[in-house]
């Protein structure tokens, strides 16, 4: 059995991928369930707390993808490497580097987080001293 993550599951580095500008996901589920409108009928822009909620709806239902990042010539490539149901990565979440070395082993990986099929956020981890692609 899974169980849903507290508030104090989170650390900030999570809170702030999912919520702040650079992935608008969260922020754009919290803006389109404001139901006041501005005078020229578009809506407003979520409040702090409007995110945050929206965050803690999201959040629990979300997935992730464990992709590797592989040079290929002058392209760059992501072989994936594996994934987890919504609950049951939070050793992850508390330790991301020590999960990524021990699961994975000395690469460059991308975690992508879903909200059923639809991307959230990514972030990258240089993992356990990875320093070029010829490590791999």
């Amino acid at each position: 059995m899974t169980s849903l993550p507290s508030h104090s599951d989170v650390p900030p580095w999570l809170y702030k991928l999912f919520t702040g500008h650079q992935y608008p996901y969260v922020r754009r589920q919290a803006k389109f369930d404001r139901k006041d409108r501005q005078e020229d009928g578009e809506r407003f822009e979520p409040t702090q707390d409007d995110i945050r909620e929206k965050f803690w709806e999201i959040f629990p239902r979300c997935s992730t993808k464990m992709l590797q990042e592989v040079k290929v010539g002058m392209i760059v490539a992501f072989k994936e490497l594996g994934g987890y149901e919504a609950g049951t990565y939070q050793e992850f979440i508390d330790h991301p580097e020590e999960f990524l070395s021990r699961e994975y082993g000395k690469k460059k990986i991308k975690v992508n987080f879903y909200d059923g099929d639809n991307f959230v956020c990514t972030i990258n981890f240089k993992v356990a001293g990875w320093t070029s692609h010829d490590d791999d």
